[in-house]
């Protein structure tokens, strides 16, 4: 199988890319390293994977990476992840979060594309009160940031896309992700801030009165799913 994996040099994708190369498919990374790192990839590389540093708002290089691939399923993971910069700036994270998407979408249709996967999140449901624990893919969906938002515009995109094109095509709400490879910058990487601060020999410093609930899930268990 042929698979496109865009923002496969970053945390979740990288570790995406490694499954696909381990069971003998053939993939194309496109990223553009802004965040994502080559040495989370340079194994999969040795073992033929290739790379395209590109921007997924470029739609000429977008097409062009996927036209000459021709993928059998787009993984579009590239985004931007930080709640903060969202609230800072909404616009660039709607080009990136949504334009992004829109432009994989359409360049994977152009290719007759079999499949499409989109890494969507948990944001998308905002804050939900302790009585509606736990969610399910039919909870209200009230996304409380910018970030949360332009996922959520994304993941009609794919659906639309889906019925309009009969792609079959697939958002996926990811928890909290941790694992290897987790920056330790933001709040989403707080399982890695904390064994930083532990490994340092200091105490996890904990904000607020540490009865606060997360969920989280290993990053492993994401790629698999």
């Amino acid at each position: 199988m042929k698979a496109f994996v865009s923002g496969g040099a970053g945390f979740i994708g990288s570790h995406l890319v490694d499954a696909l190369v381990e069971r003998g498919d053939e993939v194309l990374i496109v990223d553009d390293l802004s965040t994502g790192r080559g040495l989370n990839i340079a194994d999969a590389m040795a073992r033929g994977a290739r790379l395209i540093p590109a921007d997924v708002t470029d739609l000429a290089a977008v097409e062009r990476a996927i036209s000459n691939f021709r993928p059998d399923v787009v993984f579009h993971l590239a985004a931007q992840v930080d709640v903060r910069v969202s609230v800072e700036d909404p616009g660039f994270d709607v080009r990136v979060n949504v334009e992004g998407a829109v432009n994989l979408l359409e360049a994977a249709r152009r290719v007759d594309a079999d499949r499409f996967v989109f890494a969507s999140s948990c944001a998308t449901y905002g804050e939900s009160p302790d009585e509606s624990l736990p969610l399910t893919e039919r909870a209200p969906l009230r996304p409380g940031s910018p970030y949360g938002q332009a996922k959520l515009a994304a993941e009609g995109y794919v659906a639309l896309y889906r019925e309009l094109h009969g792609m079959r095509a697939a958002n996926m709400r990811f928890g909290n992700v941790y694992g290897p490879r987790q920056s330790s910058v933001g709040e989403a990487g707080v399982v890695a801030i904390f064994c930083r601060q532990m490994i340092a020999g200091s105490t996890p410093e904990v904000f607020g009165t540490g009865n606060q609930t997360r969920d989280f899930v290993y990053v492993g268990d994401v790629v698999r799913a």
